[in-house]
């Protein structure tokens, strides 16, 4: 269940974070995830439809955010969201495709939505696998005059039938957290009345200077009333943002949503990372330096290389060992160790899931010609 959050997109000038990977540590706080648009074109067909309304009489069952200029001019809005949608059925990546009125702040509004999509599972013939998927976003313009208004218990004022009163905040995109759950603390909060089943669950969090979370409220729960809320509101007290990011001083309050994905009960002992969220990536100056002298002895410029790791508590790699590459025995994977001891990832996945203590599975392609 999407329980109420009434928020209202401030106004700042964001750091875009780049859509591979979270901002670096040391930066501003970002408040809009990438952004892509796209030329005028015709929408793809969508494969997901949310309407955005502010006046909605089931409000509980929606998320609201709105850009402030729209909110207050009553605009209404359209959006058109590509994401990459993983074996979960979740969004870990999106851009704008299409915007309606443009540069009034909805295609921001319609990417802080992202954590809260859950779609339909890509299947292959094989099984799940990642697909592109368009999700449509309607802005319903808020009607701002109250009547027969009542207080709610968490100060929202709000009438039937009407808009209901918003409170401006920063979104903090693609946090760098020095610490996260952990695996043994995912399973610790599974919840007994799950039965098994799988689940998801985002809690949305207010940021201290500290980089604690403070005040989190649930803004999406799947499958409803299973506990997978509650269980997710319990873990946020065990992450910190990096206190050089909370250390940023914002006009408003910022925010962060906490995505948590729980496995089939079955599959909790799982610790293979498949969603890694890189801070430091391969050092491509490095790369041609590790090319295996024996594959170039025999003519060849490339070749891919895996290395299996463990991750640290801070998101380092150790314990690098090699596994199969493509040619084999020529040193690939050997290379791919090198690289991957300097790499570094978030302490919490694109997938919803812990990465302390995890396996990680990294291919390297090496390619001499690329690095000309």
């Amino acid at each position: 269940m999407l329980l109420q959050i009434l928020a209202l997109l401030a106004a700042a000038d964001p750091q875009v974070a780049q859509p591979n990977g979270p901002p670096a540590a040391t930066g501003q706080a970002s408040t809009v995830s990438p952004v892509t648009v796209s030329p005028e074109s015709k929408a793809p067909t969508p494969d997901l439809k949310i309407d955005m309304q502010s006046d909605d009489d089931d409000i509980s069952q929606m998320v609201v955010i709105w850009p402030g200029s729209a909110y207050t001019a009553r605009l209404n809005g359209r959006v058109s969201l590509r994401c990459k949608v993983d074996v979960h059925g979740l969004a870990e990546w999106c851009e704008v495709t299409n915007e309606t009125p443009k540069n009034k702040g909805f295609g921001k509004a319609a990417l802080e939505m992202r954590p809260t999509f859950k779609l339909p599972i890509p299947m292959g013939p094989d099984g799940p696998l990642p697909a592109m998927r368009n999700i449509a976003l309607t802005f319903k313009a808020p009607d701002t005059t109250l009547t027969m208004a009542s207080v709610l218990k968490n100060g929202t004022t709000r009438g039937g039938g009407n808009a209901l009163a918003m409170r401006p905040v920063t979104m903090l995109n693609y946090p760098v957290w020095v610490q996260a759950a952990t695996f043994e603390d995912l399973a610790a909060a599974y919840p007994a009345k799950a039965n098994g089943a799988e689940g998801y669950a985002v809690a949305h969090c207010h940021m201290l200077h500290t980089g604690l979370l403070s005040g989190c409220q649930v803004i999406a729960e799947t499958p409803d009333r299973l506990g997978f809320g509650k269980a997710a509101l319990s873990l946020a007290s065990k992450f910190r943002v990096a206190p050089d990011l909370a250390a940023v001083r914002q006009s408003t309050p910022v925010w962060v949503d906490v995505p948590v994905r729980w496995p089939a009960q079955s599959a909790l002992a799982d610790r293979t990372v498949m969603a890694p969220v890189w801070i430091t990536g391969v050092d491509l100056a490095s790369a041609p330096r590790v090319f295996p002298p024996e594959a170039s002895g025999k003519g060849l410029t490339s070749g891919k290389g895996v290395a299996r790791c463990v991750v640290g508590v801070d998101g380092t790699l150790s314990q690098c060992t090699p596994e199969a590459s493509d040619p084999a025995g020529l040193g690939f994977s050997e290379a791919a160790v090198k690289l991957a001891s300097t790499m570094k990832m978030n302490l919490w996945s694109a997938d919803g899931e812990p990465v302390e203590g995890g396996v990680v599975h990294i291919p390297i392609r090496l390619d001499l010609k690329g690095a000309n």
